[in-house]
């Protein structure tokens, strides 16, 4: 008797072994999925090109370097990193202009792409700086979105310039610039690209707010968080920004909406530090896929200024 119960017992035991494996595996599965949905929810990254949350940056003027962790593993974005990326940007400490962390963003996926050292040859510029550099005849655009931190130009060897433009033009998400030496413009404006036979910079092309543009300050967001919106490429104020938006998908409204706290129809923006704009994602709003966010402007200093812009693509995530 003593002797089956040990026989069945044994049985038993060799089932439990054979399933062990079965039950970790099942719960590693759960794990996983629970933790992708917890990304989801709180997405860790804010953006829909980036690398992995470090940058390595020297400016080749200064020749000042440093590796950041710009971004930490819970998806925050520390102060004092963004603020060292400025100075080696050539940002003043003074200055109330900022790197956009999407230029960043993409620097990042740029360095792990092409495993390439971001060399800033050109980061950040005053707008008189850059007026200086037009007047002197260089390829600087009136709007150029180094004023903006929005853009800069980088020092990259000659083949491997050239092999990165093809790719990040195909990607069409962003500007990029290439005059077939060892240098690229990379920009977060709308996406386009351009060569030293192509480039308008000494056009009249951005003159009278034609080339307006607006950005967010992030790709993805929750329902609930607050949407910065700047305009960019503005060359003459006074103008007038609708209190009123819409949300646009494949240029069909989905739905209208307002600024936090504006109460005025029209919304002057007379000087550069009324380019930004704040709007709350009401809770619920959930709308499938990229969307794009509609501005309208209700006074016009010149005919040739769009009726309207619209930001870049975003999109919202369920929190759940």
């Amino acid at each position: 008797m003593q002797k089956a119960k040990g026989k069945m017992q044994k049985v038993k035991l060799q089932k439990v072994n054979k399933l062990m494996p079965i039950r970790v595996a099942l719960v590693l599965l759960l794990f996983t999925v629970a933790s992708l949905r917890a990304e989801d929810a709180n997405p860790r990254d804010r953006y829909f090109l980036s690398g992995d949350g470090w940058i390595q940056l020297t400016n080749t003027k200064t020749n000042k370097s440093a590796r950041i962790r710009y971004r930490l593993p819970d998806g925050s974005y520390p102060q004092a990193a963004h603020q060292q990326i400025d100075r080696l940007f050539g940002v003043p400490a003074a200055s109330d202009d900022s790197i956009s962390r999407r230029l960043i963003s993409l620097l990042d996926y740029f360095e792990d792409r092409f495993d390439q050292p971001i060399k800033i040859i050109s980061g950040y510029r005053s707008p008189q700086y850059n007026e200086g550099l037009r007047k002197r005849g260089r390829l600087a655009a009136k709007t150029s979105l180094h004023t903006e931190g929005m853009a800069t130009d980088i020092l990259i060897p000659k083949a491997r310039a050239a092999k990165a433009f093809k790719i990040m033009r195909d990607l069409q998400c962003c500007g990029i610039g290439y005059y077939h030496g060892n240098s690229l413009h990379l920009d977060t404006g709308p996406a386009r690209f351009w060569d030293e036979t192509s480039s308008k910079v000494k056009t009249d092309i951005s003159s009278h707010n034609k080339r307006l543009m607006v950005r967010t300050a992030q790709d993805i967001y929750l329902p609930g968080e607050k949407v910065e919106l700047r305009l960019a490429r503005i060359t003459d104020y006074p103008l007038g920004l609708a209190s009123g938006f819409a949300i646009v998908r494949n240029g069909q409204t989905l739905k209208e909406f307002s600024f936090n706290n504006k109460s005025e129809a029209c919304l002057p923006v007379t000087d550069p530090k009324e380019r930004t704009t704040v709007w709350t994602i009401p809770q619920g709003f959930l709308p499938e896929g990229k969307i794009h966010i509609r501005v309208h402007f209700c006074e016009k200093p010149f005919t040739e200024m769009p009726d309207y812009v619209e930001s870049n693509p975003i999109l919202i995530l369920s929190p759940s």
